[in-house]
Parts: C-alpha cells; sequence; structure tokens
C-alpha cells in the first residue's frame, strides 16, 4: 500500500541532489577553469511479490563537463591557460592537487603559488624566481624564465611547469572549487603535447542559460511528485477511514 510512496520519495530524493548540482553549477559560472557537472540516474529494481519488481530511482554518481572553458585575456604575467588536455600540478597540504585554474602568484620568497598559496610545481619542484630579474615570460611548452625582450642578454630559466593528464579524469576528486585530487597520483601523465597562453585565464564551461532552464525542470518535476505524494496521502487516508469507520 506504501509501494508509490517510497517510490516517488527515490525520485524526490534524486531530484534533490539533482538541484544541488545545478545550484553549484550557477555558482561557479564565474570560477576560473570551473567544470560543469551534471547527475547519473539508473533504475533500481526490487523483487517484490512474483512476478512483481518494483522500480526505484537511484542516484548513482555524478559526471564532470570537459570541455574547454573560454580563454580571457587578464594582462597578468603569471595568469596562464591550457589549450587542451592536462592540468598544472600545485601542491597541496595532503599531497598534488591537479588544475586548471592558472591564476598564479609570487609569494614572499618568491614562490609561484596559487591563490590558496600551494607552491606550483616544476619538474615535482615549486618554482622560485627573483622579480629583479625583470618580467616573468611563460612559453607555450611551460617554461617560465626572465623576459628576454626587456634587454637581458642571457636567459634565465627557472623550469618548465608540469602539465598532466590521466586516463580516466572522472575519476579525480573535486578539491574546491577547480581543484582535483587522485586516489592514485601515479597515474598523472606528463604532457607534451599541449600549449600555454600566458596572460590569459580558462573561464568557467557552465552554460548559465542551460542551467537555469535545468533548475526550472527540476523545480517543476519536484512539485510534480510532491502533488502525487498528497494525492497518495489523501487516498490512503481515506482507505484507512473506509476500512475503519471513525465513531
Amino acid at each position: 500500500m506504501e509501494t508509490p510512496t517510497y517510490i516517488a520519495l527515490s525520485r524526490q530524493l534524486g531530484l534533490t541532489r539533482n538541484m544541488e548540482v545545478v545550484a553549484n553549477n550557477l555558482a561557479n559560472t564565474n570560477t576560473t577553469g570551473f567544470k560543469a557537472e551534471g547527475m547519473v540516474f539508473s533504475e533500481y529494481l526490487i523483487r517484490a511479490e512474483k512476478p512483481t519488481k518494483l522500480s526505484y530511482v537511484q542516484d548513482l554518481a555524478t559526471f564532470r563537463d570537459q570541455r574547454e572553458g573560454e580563454l580571457q585575456v587578464t594582462g597578468n604575467d603569471l595568469d596562464l591557460a591550457i589549450q587542451g588536455d592536462g592540468y598544472f600540478v600545485v601542491q597541496g597540504p595532503d599531497g598534488p592537487i591537479y588544475t586548471r585554474n592558472g591564476r598564479f602568484q609570487l609569494n614572499a620568497a618568491g614562490e609561484v603559488v596559487n591563490q590558496a598559496g600551494y607552491q606550483v610545481l616544476a619538474g615535482g619542484q615549486p618554482v622560485v624566481v627573483n622579480p629583479e630579474d625583470g618580467p616573468l615570460a611563460v612559453s607555450e611548452d611551460g617554461v617560465l624564465s626572465a623576459d628576454l625582450t626587456q634587454g637581458g642578454n642571457v636567459p634565465i630559466i627557472y623550469g618548465q611547469l608540469d602539465v598532466v593528464s590521466f586516463a580516466d579524469t572522472q575519476q579525480l576528486k573535486a578539491v574546491g572549487a577547480s581543484g582535483f585530487t587522485s586516489e592514485q597520483p601515479a597515474q598523472a601523465v606528463p604532457l607534451e603535447d599541449f600549449k600555454i597562453q600566458q596572460r590569459m585565464l580558462e573561464g568557467s564551461n557552465v552554460r548559465a542559460v542551460l542551467e537555469m532552464t535545468n533548475m526550472i525542470t527540476v523545480q517543476r518535476s519536484y512539485q510534480s511528485v510532491q502533488k502525487f505524494l498528497e494525492g497518495e496521502h489523501e487516498r490512503m487516508r481515506r482507505a484507512v477511514n473506509y476500512i475503519i469507520p471513525s465513531s
């Protein structure tokens, strides 16, 4: 008798999770390097009285949209964007963090760090520069050096930034808005075929209009299920009153 209610509740739980994902996408519309997420639902069958099977909604997983975001010109020497596959590597408190957010800066020690203060790695080591050497230049293959166009005679190369990829990027675990970690860092493969654009950042790949449409669709679906549950509750109440008349 309560089976339709349980099935409808499983749908509502899935829609609630879906709304959380959509809301998070919209909240990160302007977050550098953010990758939008979507939901994966599946049918969960439970055998009841033969030959009946009950079909519930199962919130199976989320998936990450790997499309590149639009490149935005900033003019800052340490704003970097990767064209194509790949992630920058920064040293987090619990191991490497992989990110497409190339908004970097120098700390007091002259180390290249991200906005959280984590060191950007080149050859597996932090990159240390001397600001007095002149403006910084980053080549398309990630070599960080003093800008020789400013009159210098001898190249001052600080290192080549680590850019890595994974065979299955969906296995990466999100950390913050635009960072990822891997349970198996050894699976990170150094890339050779990539292009870095200096003084540019990769914007979020969230399509705001689409996400707003998704939000409206999810909300209407939730309201529809809620209306069904209210009707089911009323049906059960009437059935109980019919079987057990009030005195």
